[in-house]
């Protein structure tokens, strides 16, 4: 076992943390050099070719360059996963720091980093140690630069870096990005409420089971998935060149930790990998290299199970399991809190824990006398994520490409799309998924209660923690603990194409339905979103082979099925009653039918009509969207997921009070019917408005954007404004502000040549706002000026960047 001795700055401690014992399997390498020695050349976008002659370098060079772009934004997330929040920024509004420390001193992330990293092969320890010397080595010659310039805790990083037990524990975090991540500020405010008999006279507990579905509705448990995105992988059958074609178009937040970050990474002779991964992760996560080009799109299966438990009556800490008494563990943590005085104080909490996971005091089933809730994470104990990715990175053909997914099968909440040089599309889920048994799935699909309850209302796996049939079930061919082996993951190969967006494994491809798994993975046989739906049509839609060209006029032409079933019928009903009364009023709809009537139906920047349509269609539902309803006549099909439904309804009374109401809400705000989109659709980055073309899920378009990012840094965003109302995305800016949404955006082709590839990194790789290649990226999407990538050593040499080389000690 190596060790090293290394200051944590902010908690101005010593630690002696592990940095792993040397593995033997795949990854493994030889034993490192004596010094760091790397080239970075960065290109006129700012993006870092760099080059090294082993890992370690190679790693060095990316945490340099990283730091250059982003030191505040990784810095910051080091602060809130050591559970140091309070101690620089003081408690928060509601003490939202103070229950963020606490809740990530109770995962454990940072403190058991050193125990849950130990067994990593040479290569991932030469990369993680390597990585974090090269950002370390940058914040010490230029400093802390970015939006955190003379914060006093990003200055106290400047003679105290940060560690591999930093980073372990950063990676950790983003492992959880769709599970207790979530969960935070429930997890670290659970407490135990008195005794069942114990509440105070004239008091109430806190919250109470919930018997009803609309419980559910609005609450911590409603949340969102942490992104979207696009997949499309063509094989050699739609390809004009024989070799694979890729569509990368991951929706992210725009702002934050989650922002991608754009590298090229060369070992000469072993490794040539482009793409992006996010904020302070090592690797590509994103990419391409000489075979093999894959995206990732936010799966649909679960990647954690609540558990909800019978509680002794006399003890709120003592759940019952098969009748049996267990004890919660209870774990006492101390944070520091800095006070309005400058001065810090300390303050202690105790939280909770089943065999399971945390207590999570989440509404609306909260912790009561009667009953608890405890999560068990599927990421939580992963530790094959970084070999996974450096695999992928290196590997040389498809069929290397998915022995890594099945050796590592560390891929933490995404579905992989793929493509290879040969003309191989691939599509695999492999990311953490609990395993439960037959019977265990039996009885939760039978529930009619609070677990049927959970899922038909929030999407949320509710189990009985009371009763054992519903614990997980270790296979030792999984990555861990109680999770699914790679035997049992959906996949798809095909020679035309694989694809997803965010809808379940299910629907890959139309004509090959993926059917068997459990619904953990994903759910089977139901309505697809209108968004799954236009990606269908547009890789369907002629079945001839396809150049990158086409790729990007399909993604970019930003059409909609829902749109253009729907806006004929509109029209028609528009053209023979165009006056309507809306709440008392009388609105002539004249304008707007003949706005609708000229209007192609897409969502470009010049598009006139799609705001209206959008403010029209905000109106309804979803279930509408996707089955019987006000908006169809005929209902969703499974035999043709792709095309039902498809039939308006005739009765289109409601249509047109709908209409009515938002020609109402237009003329109130002074837009006009017939406005550009790109007039009221906008991103405000560097002081500037820049106009931005595409739509929501709910317009059903593939080019996704909207609104607001969702993100745990303390950094500056731009402002959103207030909503105008509950169903609209229009804001009292006025207008539609976007913050996330089409993020990288990349367009492959493998040729005779190897691979060609264009796009954009639409809000660039520096954090700093002014940073001139801040704004650079969205300026070239708004535009639609797709950017070659420099990827071979002809396309570097020819673009005559200025290298810097670094060398260093490894000492």
């Amino acid at each position: 076992m190596r060790r090293q001795t290394v200051w944590i700055g902010a908690a101005g401690l010593v630690l002696t943390a592990s940095i792993g014992t040397v593995g033997s399997g795949a990854g493994a390498t030889a034993p490192s050099p004596s010094t760091y020695d790397v080239t970075i050349a960065r290109d006129a976008t700012g993006v870092p070719h760099i080059t090294a002659a082993d890992w370690g370098s190679l790693a060095y060079g990316q945490g340099y360059a990283l730091a250059q772009d982003r030191a505040c934004t990784v810095l910051d997330q080091i602060v809130k996963v050591r559970g140091e929040r309070a101690r620089w920024f003081g408690p928060g509004e509601n003490d939202e720091h103070i229950t963020s420390d606490f809740a990530y001193r109770h995962l454990g992330l940072w403190a058991d980093a050193p125990t849950r990293w130990a067994e990593q092969s040479t290569r991932v320890q030469d990369v993680v140690v390597g990585y974090v010397a090269g950002f370390n080595a940058e914040v010490a010659d230029a400093g802390v630069t970015g939006w955190c310039t003379g914060e006093p805790w990003a200055e106290a990083f400047a003679g105290s870096p940060i560690t591999t037990q930093d980073l372990y524990a950063y990676v950790s975090d983003i492992l959880l990005l769709a599970s207790s991540r979530n969960l935070i500020a429930e997890i670290g405010g659970a407490q135990p409420p008195a005794p069942a008999g114990t509440t105070p006279a004239g008091t109430t507990p806190e919250s109470v089971p919930v018997t009803e579905p609309a419980g559910f509705a609005g609450t911590a448990l409603d949340f969102a998935s942490p992104g979207a995105s696009n997949g499309w992988a063509l094989g050699a059958d739609r390809s004009t060149t024989g070799g694979g074609l890729l569509l990368a178009n991951p929706h992210f937040p725009w702002e934050g930790e989650l922002r991608f970050w754009e590298s090229h990474l060369t070992i000469p002779g072993e490794l040539n990998v482009y793409g992006v991964g996010l904020s302070g992760l090592p690797g590509i996560q994103i990419g391409f290299n000489d075979a093999i080009a894959w995206t990732h799109t936010v799966s649909a299966g679960h990647r954690f199970t609540l558990y909800r438990y019978d509680l002794d009556p006399t003890d709120p800490t003592v759940y019952l399991v098969d009748g049996e008494p267990q004890p919660m563990i209870a774990d006492e943590y101390t944070i520091e809190v800095l006070g309005e005085d400058g001065t810090t104080s300390e303050l202690a909490r105790t939280l909770y824990s089943t065999h399971h996971g945390p207590v999570v005091d989440v509404d609306p089933l909260g912790w009561t006398p009667e009953q608890a809730i405890a999560i068990r994470d599927g990421n939580i104990d992963i530790t094959t994520v970084l070999e996974q990715y450096l695999g992928m990175d290196a590997a040389t053909s498809m069929d290397e490409f998915q022995a890594v997914h099945e050796q590592f099968q560390g891929v933490p909440w995404v579905n992989t799309i793929s493509t290879s040089a040969d003309g191989r599309a691939w599509l695999v889920d492999t990311s953490a998924t609990p395993n439960l048994s037959a019977d265990a799935i039996t009885a939760w699909e039978a529930d009619t209660g609070l677990l049927s309850v959970a899922y038909e209302q929030a999407g949320i796996i509710l189990l009985d923690g009371s009763d054992s049939r519903y614990e997980w079930v270790d296979d030792p061919a999984a990555p861990a603990p109680g999770l699914i082996p790679y035997s049992q993951v959906p996949q798809l190969e095909r020679a035309d194409y694989v694809f997803n967006a965010n809808d379940s494994h299910w629907l890959t491809h139309p004509d090959e339905l993926l059917t068997g798994f459990t619904p953990l993975q994903g759910a089977e046989g139901i309505p697809q979103s209108p968004r799954t739906r236009t990606n269908v049509m547009l890789l369907g839609e002629t079945g001839e082979p396809w150049s990158i060209d086409d790729v990007e006029s399909a993604i970019f032409a930003d059409r909609s099925l829902l749109t253009e079933s729907l806006r004929p019928a509109l029209v028609e009903a528009c053209t023979a009653t165009p006056t309507v009364d809306v709440d008392g009023t009388a609105v002539d709809l004249t304008k707007a039918c003949d706005v609708l009537a000229a209007w192609d139906g897409t969502y470009t920047l010049e598009a006139r009509g799609a705001i209206l349509f959008r403010e029209w269609n905000s109106l309804f539902g979803q279930l509408d969207r996707q089955g019987q309803g006000a908006l169809y006549a005929d209902d969703f099909d499974p035999a043709d997921p792709a095309g039902t439904p498809a039939v308006p309804v005739d009765d289109r009374t409601l249509w047109l009070t709908h209409l009515g109401t938002a020609v109402q809400l237009l003329e109130s705000l002074g837009i006009p019917l017939d406005a550009p989109l790109g007039e009221w659709q906008f991103e405000v980055r560097s002081g500037a408005q820049i106009p931005i073309h595409g739509g929501t899920n709910n317009d059903g378009l593939a080019n996704i954007v909207d609104c607001c990012s969702e993100v745990t840094t303390l950094g500056p965003v731009p402002s959103n404004g207030e909503s105008i109302n509950d169903s609209s995305d229009l804001t009292d800016l006025p207008g539609y502000p976007i913050s996330r949404g089409a993020s990288f955006v990349m367009a492959l082709q493998f040729g005779p040549e190897g691979p060609v590839a264009e796009g954009f990194l639409t809000y660039g790789n520096p954090d700093d706002p002014e940073n001139p290649a801040y704004r650079a990226g969205l300026e070239a999407f708004s535009a639609g000026a797709w950017r070659p990538f420099l990827f071979t050593d002809a396309d570097v040499a020819a673009a005559g960047l200025e290298p810097t080389v670094l060398s260093a000690s490894r000492e």
